[in-house]
């Protein structure tokens, strides 16, 4: 039984403390009974508890764990007649925060892709310039939080939902798989590759798609429902760029973080300018190329990697 189990049940704290006094207690037991104690013992003495009263209660202790009072100081009897004292109302408060599960964060570079394999036989492909963060062991839910954009592929486990939380919106699944888009310089987007998902947006409104749908989180407003080719959503997974009369500010992100560049947009009256196109493992210079030759661009290189998009002269 892991100690958690033991909160609010004075027998099995009882046990506990027994085990303690022997000696008998694991490493992880013995710090809890001993974080736990001192969390009572700051309490107790507020409540100034008498040696008097202390000496009472200890004896029923005493009785009922049967071990001889003289192996017991009074402080510590102070220590563990606090916790019947409150009832056991708060009991083992710091051991939940001892044995919280260990937290794994998982980041790519931009320009870095990478395959996450979680401890449920869930997977995570992580895109450019992303960030997720989750418990080494899941308990009774699977909480992910997500930076960035990524592709989850969902081990069903109808006991454990899984939830993604990112900056502005949370989803929920059973197992599916699904693209979240979350970077912050646009608004978030949730595409389902398989089965169903719940979106949350941060007004608690809530929305259900399935395939070929996606979920925009529009900014001063609230999340839209429209009909997209999930396939193209995870394009990414396969190195290869989708454009859809997106806009050039946007398409210039993409680049950066796809190919660790940093891309200034010298007239600001050319960022709503939008770009279609399709591009599958093509170099750098293929791709601004193209979109110079679409949209009578001019292309600088400051250096290799710091780049200017300005209005083409004659």
């Amino acid at each position: 039984m892991s100690i958690k189990a033991y909160i609010l049940k004075k027998e099995n704290f009882l046990l506990l403390a027994k085990k303690y006094e022997e000696g008998t207690c694991t490493p992880e037991e013995k710090a809890a009974v001993e974080t736990f104690f001192d969390k009572m013992q700051e309490q107790s003495s507020e409540h100034q508890i008498s040696d008097e009263k202390g000496d009472v209660i200890l004896n029923k202790i005493l009785l009922e764990l049967q071990v001889k009072p003289k192996k017991y100081s009074i402080r510590k009897a102070l220590r563990i007649a606090a916790v019947l004292v409150t009832g056991l109302t708060i009991a083992f408060t710091a051991a939940k925060f001892i044995f919280k599960p260990k937290e794994i964060t998982q980041i790519t570079a931009k320009g870095e892709k990478k395959e996450i394999y979680l401890e449920d036989g869930s997977v995570i492909v992580l895109n450019s310039n992303s960030s997720v963060t989750y418990p080494e062991e899941f308990e009774t839910t699977r909480n992910i939080q997500l930076t960035g954009q990524a592709y989850f592929k969902v081990f069903r486990d109808v006991k454990r939902p899984f939830i993604v939380q990112t900056h502005d919106v949370k989803v929920r699944v059973l197992g599916t798989s699904f693209d979240i888009n979350s970077y912050n310089h646009h608004d978030t987007k949730v595409s389902v590759i398989t089965g169903k998902v719940e979106v949350t947006s941060p007004t608690g409104k809530k929305v259900q798609i399935t395939k070929n749908q996606q979920a925009d989180l529009i900014k001063n407003s609230d999340l839209q429902i429209s009909a997209e080719n999930s396939d193209d959503k995870i394009a990414w997974i396969s190195n290869t760029i989708i454009l859809k009369n997106t806009k050039l500010s946007e398409t210039v992100k993409i680049i950066e973080n796809w190919y660790n560049v940093d891309i200034v947009i010298e007239d600001q009256e050319l960022n709503d300018l939008t770009i279609s196109g399709k591009f599958k493992d093509e170099k750098l210079e293929n791709v601004l190329e193209s979109i110079a030759y679409l949209k009578q661009l001019k292309i600088n290189y400051k250096t290799k990697n710091q780049i200017i998009i300005r209005k083409q002269t004659k």
